[in-house]
Order: structure tokens, then C-alpha cells, then sequence
């Protein structure tokens, strides 16, 4: 797709089957020029051209063909390949522009030359909007349509003006045989917006997410399947966009709420279900006592704040340089101020300075790239804090001056008068810069001081708890993911027991002798009375606990939670084994609780224990472990043979 940008005027420009179409002669003749060696570029030929292809017409596949052109979509060396013929345009726009003084750049390109920006075959053009510009376009466009073969798309193909005047717009279009497109332009599925990002603009996104969620309606979701499908699919949706627009916060809440309904829905409908745990504690990472699922808003203001890290660092970047030279200009990145015409994700970008800013601790090495006044590099703050403009031009220093700049040979080159205006300054005397070490900005969370990283931002501005002794013992490698939820929710007592039900409802106490344990008809049933001192659950739980070396531990929860405690970090055979019992355990007997409950099903306590240790033995059946002596009594005791899953690497 091409669109195209006229003062302003824009040209999205799209080729007719972009990688269908490359002429091989030419790929072959930009290889060379590039400097591939010969040998490399024959086999990248052979690579392209020896591919044949068939025709599938109705579900049936027809014959093969060579080709004579284009690349394969799907392969890994196409998009390459693709970016080298895109960049011959590039030289030839370059070029046209050298030879043609009647050519105008874009009011915001001319500084660093941009004439076109392309992602695979999306091909964005700026130009001035003057007739002249237009043309050279238009004629670079025809010389690279006849080298390369790639024919332009007429209907894909668009043209965006910006105050420019109509007469000039007719003639444009006149030239260009493509339609007229209406602003904002969206470009890579994101709205190319100056004034604010609306909820209606982020429907897209909101349907995608929708979709998504319906498509699983007929699946049987278990929890622990669908906190998967969160954290691996829904959570990502929405990176893309977080990545590029700091989302109103109407947008974040939306689709928190769909991924919670999705979570704790009842049935297969997805509607809204009660929730077991907030979602504030959900979303707390698992060593924390949460199910890791991150919060979007926080993930979206660490993924903005990774934009502020490349403009405070000056990464090699072409928008980098374009912000630096049109919005900074020359000026501190904190001290900029928020125009009322700027664009919307600049003005949300400057407004994350307040939270942010305190964690940007540059590393002084030879002090050439922090600023003097404005940047955290020592403990007592940007100097700019509490030395005034005035009082540093005054002193004869300016505003730009870096750290460097303001010391020599080890002594600070400010007034002796500040010492006695300034006290603070009294703990720099033993400050030097280091020659040949290059200031690096770091991330700074407290004392700790880190390479800079989204993970990071995100660590630091979340919502945080104590962390839990007993996340090890309910999350682990090869577990069982349905046991396990189970086990999260019974460590944070949030399962709908009867004790639950009765201290909601006062008017229900008189009833109380009414509600009893259905598996031991004795009392009523609590976290604490089914795991496990229900008579009926001790007995399922003396049957499977003498085959993991739980004999001597009481069927009472806190117990068995200790026992596990203090093995948690063990890595034997026969600790993971306790663990994938006791949650496995906990899960059936919470199942057949149910199953009296709800579908007046019943079974003796021998027959649940058995199937306990016939899902344990099933699951030791496909799970990796260490090929050693202990492993193969522990496997042959729980008599799985013939298993060919021992592995060397543990």
C-alpha cells in the first residue's frame, strides 16, 4: 500500500502483488550491486528461482509450474530480499531529487531529507504540495515501476492533502491517477491521528479482541486454560497500539474487563461470571500470590516510557533524529514544553515526565553526555532544581553545558559564592569524571540501578505485594495447570465454601445445622475441613500419601503446606512428585465435593484415591526427568515401564 503526504501532501502508493511481481534479472543485478559475491548470489538465485508451485481448486491441489518472477511470501529470506528492491526506490527518489532543484520536501522531512518511509510493501511518500514535486515523484515511481516490474495498485493507491489549495490539489490529481484519501491516515492498523485518540478510534482493536474471545466459545475452557489464553494472546493484542499511543484509560478498562469475564465466566457463553480474586491481586506476578497477568495500563506506560529512553539516549534512530531537530531543538528533553498545537502523542509522552523522570540515573563516566543542570546523576538531584536559569547563565555557563563542561582537572568551575548559596553542593568535592568511559543512562528503582528495559518499567510503576512463600509450591515446571489454579485459589482461601456462604448471609445462622459436609455428613465444609480433616478426605489422603514419603504428615493443610515448604527449591524427582500429588489430591477431592453437590454423584473414598494416583501416574507417563537410579525405582514404583522420556539435561 502507498499513501502519499502534501503540504502537505501525503502518497500512499501500494504495488499489484508486491512480491509477486520482482523481476528476477533485477533482484539478480541489485545483489551484485550491493556486493554479494558471486557464489552468494547464485544460490539466493537457485533459492528464488527453482521453486515451482500448484493450484488448489476446490480443495484439491492441480499440477506444478515454474515461475518466472516474484518471491515467496512466508519465506524467511523474501522479506529481505524485498527491503534491497525497495531500497533501489529509495536511491532513485534520492537521486531524482539531487538533479531536480524544483522538488520540495515535506515541511517536516527537509531536515533529514525524508522523501519515503516503507514497511514490506507499504510504501509512504511526503512531499511539498506543488505540482513539480508531485511529478518527480510520479516519474521516479514509472522508472523503478519498468526496472523492477512492480506495477502500482490504482485502487490502493492514495493521495492526502493538507492545506493545500484546491486548484493545486486538481492538478495533483491529475497527474496521479490515484483517489483523494480523507485524514487521519491509517497506516500498519493504527490511526495517524495529531488531535486525540478517541475510543472509536481503538474499535478495531476492541473487535479483534472480541472476536477472539467468541472464537473459543465452544471450546471446554477449563481456568487454568483460559488464564493461558490471556496471558499468551489477549494480554498481546493490545501491544502493538501501547506501543505507539499512550490509550485512554476508558480503552484500558474495556478490555481488562472483557480478559476478566473471559476468566471467571461461567459457561461457555463468556458472559459475566462473579469473580473469585480482584483483579488487582490477579494481575500481581505469581511469586506475589497473583496468576501474572499484567496490567494494561501499566504495560502501556512502560512501553511509551521506552520512547522516552531513546530520545534522552540519542539511539540511532530516524524518528530520534526527526524529534530531536523539529521538537526539541536543541533543548532538554524535561524541560520541553507542552505546546497547546502539538501533536497528541507528544503532548502525552511530555506529560509522563512527572512519573518517570526520577528513575533516568545517568552513570557518569566522562561526564560529555549528561547534562550539568538537568539530568540525575548525582544524589542530590538535577542541579536545575535549585539553581535557577538566571543564576547559571549569570555564572557564565549555559543551559546545554554537560557535566564535563562544568569541571576541570577534577575541580568544579562554578562561583565560590555557590558553596554558601547552595550548601548541597559540598557533597560533589569528591565528584571527578572518569576520561575514556562513556556516561551511560540507566534505569534507577530505588538503590538498584539496571540497564533499561520495558520489564523494568513495568516492575517498577506496578502495583506490588509481599512476596508469597508459597507461589514455588503452587507453580512449577511440568505441572498439571487445572490442579494448580485450584491450589492458587485454595492458598488464598477463595474457594465458595459453606463458611463462606454462611458469614455473607447473618439471616442464615439459625439455618446453620442445616448445611453439613456432603462427604462426611458431620460438619459444615471449609478450606480447613475438606484439605483434609474431613474423615472422608483423610482417608482418600492416607491412601496416595505413602507413595510420595508423606506418611508421617497430619491430613491437615497447614501441615502438608509446611512439608512442601521446606522442600520447595528441591529439584528431586520425589519433591516434584509430593507436589503433583497434593494438588492432584486437593483437586478431586474438591471435584467429588462438587459432584455430591451439584449432580448427586457419589464414590467411595478408595475409588477417588485411585483415581488420584492414576492421574499421577499418567502425567509421570510425559513428563522430563533426569536419567538416574533414584528416577527409575520412583518410576517403577508408581509402575510406569517402559517410558522413554528419561533425559540427560534434567
Amino acid at each position: 500500500m502507498t499513501k502519499i503526504l502534501m503540504h502537505a501532501y501525503t502518497y500512499t502508493y501500494v504495488f499489484q502483488k508486491a512480491y509477486d511481481t520482482v523481476d528476477w534479472n533485477f533482484l539478480k543485478n541489485i545483489l551484485l550491486g550491493f556486493g554479494f559475491s558471486g557464489k552468494m548470489v547464485d544460490w539466493i538465485m537457485v533459492c528464488v528461482s527453482t521453486a515451482s508451485y500448484s493450484i488448489c481448486v476446490n480443495g484439491n491441489v492441480h499440477g506444478f509450474f515454474q515461475g518466472n518472477r516474484g518471491l515467496r511470501q512466508g519465506d524467511p529470506l523474501s522479506p529481505y530480499l524485498f527491503t534491497l528492491v525497495m531500497e533501489v526506490l529509495t536511491g532513485i527518489l534520492h537521486h531524482m531529487v539531487r538533479i531536480d532543484s524544483s522538488f520540495k520536501f515535506h515541511n517536516k522531512c527537509e531536515k533529514q531529507q525524508i522523501i519515503n518511509l516503507c514497511f514490506a510493501d507499504d510504501l509512504f511518500l511526503f512531499a511539498r504540495g506543488e505540482i513539480a514535486s508531485a511529478r518527480g515523484i510520479m516519474n521516479s515511481l514509472s522508472k523503478f515501476s519498468k526496472m523492477s516490474g512492480l506495477v502500482p495498485n490504482i485502487q490502493k493507491s492514495t493521495v492526502f492533502f493538507c492545506n493545500v489549495p484546491s486548484y493545486i490539489t486538481n492538478a495533483i490529481l491529475n497527474i496521479m491517477p490515484f483517489k483523494e484519501g480523507s485524514l487521519p491516515v491509517r497506516y500498519l492498523g493504527v490511526p495517524l491521528i495529531s488531535s486525540g485518540l478517541l475510543y472509536k478510534d481503538c474499535s478495531v482493536m476492541m473487535e479483534k479482541l472480541d472476536k477472539r474471545i467468541m472464537h473459543w466459545r465452544n471450546k471446554l475452557l477449563s481456568f487454568a486454560g483460559r488464564l493461558q489464553l490471556i496471558v499468551s494472546v489477549l494480554s498481546s493484542m493490545h501491544i502493538y497500539w501501547s506501543s505507539v499511543f499512550l490509550l485512554p484509560s476508558r480503552v484500558t478498562h474495556e478490555l481488562e474487563a472483557k480478559m476478566r469475564n473471559f476468566l471467571w465466566a461461567q459457561d461457555s457463553t463468556f458472559q459475566k461470571g462473579k469473580a473469585k480474586v480482584s483483579w488487582k491481586v490477579v494481575c500481581l506476578p505469581k511469586y506475589e500470590g497473583g496468576l501474572g497477568i499484567r496490567r494494561l495500563g501499566d504495560v502501556n506506560k512502560a512501553l511509551m516510557t521506552n520512547h522516552i529512553w531513546s530520545i534522552v539516549t540519542k539511539r540511532k534512530s530516524l524518528w530520534v533524529e526527526w524529534v530531536h531537530s523539529y521538537r526539541l531543538k536543541g533543548n532538554s528533553f524535561w524541560l520541553s514544553k507542552i505546546i497547546s498545537n502539538s501533536c497528541y502523542s507528544w503532548r502525552k509522552l511530555l506529560q509522563l515526565r512527572p512519573q518517570m523522570r526520577d528513575f533516568f540515573w545517568s552513570d557518569v563516566g566522562d561526564g560529555t553526555r549528561t547534562s550539568a543542570w538537568f539530568d540525575y546523576w548525582c544524589d542530590i538531584g538535577p542541579l536545575g532544581n535549585f539553581i535557577s536559569h538566571r543564576t547559571i547563565t549569570n555564572a557564565g555557563f549555559r543551559l546545554e553545558d554537560s557535566v564535563s563542561d562544568i569541571q576541570l582537572n577534577g575541580e568544579w568551575k562554578w562561583p565560590v559564592a555557590w558553596r554558601d548559596l547552595f550548601p548541597v553542593l559540598i557533597q560533589l568535592d569528591q565528584f571527578q569524571v572518569t576520561p575514556n568511559k562513556i556516561d551511560r543512562i540507566m534505569w534507577r528503582d530505588g538503590s538498584d540501578r539496571k540497564d533499561f528495559s520495558t520489564s523494568c518499567v513495568w516492575n517498577t510503576i506496578r502495583y506490588k505485594e509481599t512476596e508469597v512463600a508459597w507461589s514455588t509450591i503452587v507453580w512449577f515446571t511440568q505441572c498439571i495447570p487445572r490442579h494448580v489454579f485450584l491450589m492458587w485459589l485454595i492458598m488464598r482461601g477463595k474457594l465458595l465454601t459453606q463458611d463462606k456462604i454462611l458469614s455473607w448471609d447473618l439471616s442464615r445462622r439459625k439455618n446453620m445445622n442445616m448445611m453439613c459436609c456432603l462427604l462426611c455428613y458431620a460438619n459444615h465444609d471449609s478450606h480447613s475441613h475438606l484439605f483434609f480433616e474431613c474423615n472422608y478426605s483423610a482417608k482418600v489422603w492416607d491412601m496416595v500419601k505413602r507413595k510420595v514419603g508423606m506418611d508421617s504428615v497430619q491430613p491437615k493443610w497447614a501441615d502438608i503446606v509446611n512439608w512442601l515448604l521446606v522442600r520447595s527449591k528441591s529439584k528431586l524427582a520425589a519433591d516434584y512428585v509430593a507436589r503433583v500429588v497434593v494438588a492432584a489430591t486437593a483437586y478431586v477431592v474438591w471435584q467429588e465435593r462438587n459432584a455430591r453437590i451439584f449432580k448427586n454423584q457419589l464414590r467411595p473414598p478408595e475409588t477417588v484415591g485411585a483415581h488420584i494416583i492414576q492421574l499421577v501416574r499418567y502425567k509421570l507417563m510425559g513428563a522430563r526427568l533426569k536419567n538416574t537410579g533414584n528416577v527409575r525405582r520412583l518410576l517403577s514404583e508408581w509402575e510406569v515401564h517402559g517410558k522413554e522420556i528419561l533425559d540427560d539435561g534434567g
